[in-house]
């Protein structure tokens, strides 16, 4: 992930192999899948804003739809897709984790929410040739330096010593 304007993260994180999917392939023309995934180990980052740290504690969930794909080794095999076959709200990217500044130790909880893909493609390859199978294996491009995937992200410092205040 690279922030290239605003507040945002900048890391790369190589992540464990997907365990719990689930991808159907509905008729000739639509398709979706959907998966959790983890990082191997915490995660080198920076935010703009805050500076260096880790993410110590990371889950992506990754639902998409696509209304058109190809396929030309016919079932069972690899589905390639691309930016323009996902529709308008058919994708959802979500990380949450927490972010821990190096030079204080803060923790900073954090989500990020993918917003539209207008560039942008797609491979996944399904476990089976049944309609309704398991991934095997995906590779996902969001976006590109010249069109950019807009994030929102929700990030704040985790405090202890806010006050509770009384109830009236």
């Amino acid at each position: 992930m690279n922030t290239t304007s605003g507040q945002g993260f900048t890391f790369d994180a190589t992540m464990l192999p997907i365990e719990k999917s689930k991808l159907q392939v509905i008729g000739q023309s639509g398709m979706k899948y959907k998966f959790d995934s983890f990082p191997t180990a915490a995660v080198k980052a920076r935010f703009t804003g805050l500076g260096d740290g880790l993410i110590t504690e990371m889950k992506s969930e990754v639902e998409v739809a696509v209304a058109r794909y190809s396929q030309p080794g016919g079932a069972g095999t690899a589905i390639h897709f691309t930016a323009a076959d996902i529709g308008a709200d058919s994708a959802y990217v979500e990380f949450t984790g927490v972010f821990v500044r190096t030079n204080d130790s803060k923790r900073f909880p954090f989500r990020v929410l993918f917003g539209r893909v207008s560039e942008g493609s797609g491979t996944v390859v399904p476990l089976s040739a049944a309609p309704e199978t398991r991934l095997l294996s995906k590779n996902v491009t969001l976006g590109s330096l010249q069109h950019p995937v807009t994030v929102t992200t929700a990030l704040y410092e985790a405090e202890e010593d806010v006050a509770k205040l009384k109830m009236q």
